[in-house]
């Protein structure tokens, strides 16, 4: 990875250089390249995205302040795993952001600023949680089931909700509390089942059957979370 990336993803994404390097660093925490109680060094991770030392301590302090990681003094940042009440904060946050992308959606298509066809990238994302799921390793799934969310939320038009929605990290959550395990295989086909109901909900602009889909599915993930953090505990 180099600086250079890290420019043209927080270009792109109207990320600052900071808010990249968090991804990127999220994302090897999800994979498992950092583990519970591990320390990271910003030294370290600086050199291997080839960045400045200064993007990766604000990344390490603002996934500090969310709880992902944890800050103690003279002991430097450590992996650490969410806690119950953390997990439920988040996925409450969560389903209040989403529940309104999806009414601003759905406003979208009826008044014509939102091309139809353009949910045609839920149902690829869908079509492709369900295939090969045999093979499919962790990173994988959460990259799918993430982009699904925030193709929605990109949807709705509304940098401050998007910017709001990256902030909540729920992905790391997620990923931090299934690292490691294997439950989550056996949900991929009922997750996917839950997104071809939320995609039928924008697709019909119904926001009642919306509304109800996204609950379904989130209270149905909340549970699976808090049952992954008990396995490890």
């Amino acid at each position: 990875m180099t600086a250079g990336a890290f420019s043209l993803e927080s270009g792109a994404l109207g990320k600052t250089l900071g808010e990249s390097v968090r991804s990127h660093l999220a994302g090897l925490i999800i994979r498992g390249e950092f583990k519970e109680g591990e320390r990271l060094y910003p030294e370290q991770i600086a050199a291997r995205f080839g960045v400045s030392i200064t993007p990766v301590r604000e990344a390490l302090m603002q996934l500090a302040a969310e709880g992902f990681i944890e800050s103690v003094q003279r002991r430097g940042f450590h992996v650490r795993i969410p806690t119950a009440d953390q997990i439920r904060n988040v996925w409450q946050v969560r389903q209040s952001l989403e529940l309104c992308a999806g009414e601003q959606v759905i406003k979208r298509l009826k008044e014509g600023t939102l091309d139809p066809h353009a949910l045609d990238r839920l149902d690829a994302l869908q079509k492709a949680q369900l295939k090969n799921t045999s093979h499919m390793d962790h990173a994988t799934k959460l990259e799918l089931n993430g982009s699904f969310h925030t193709t929605i939320i990109e949807f709705a038009g509304n940098p401050i909700l998007a910017s709001m929605y990256r902030s909540l990290q729920h992905k790391v959550v997620g990923g931090l509390v299934q690292s490691g395990l294997d439950t989550w295989r056996s949900r991929v086909e009922k997750e996917g089942q839950e997104h071809k109901a939320i995609i039928d909900g924008l697709r019909n602009q119904d926001y009642a059957a919306y509304d109800s889909s996204v609950r379904t599915h989130i209270a149905r993930s909340l549970d699976d979370a808090l049952r992954d953090l008990a396995t490890r505990q």
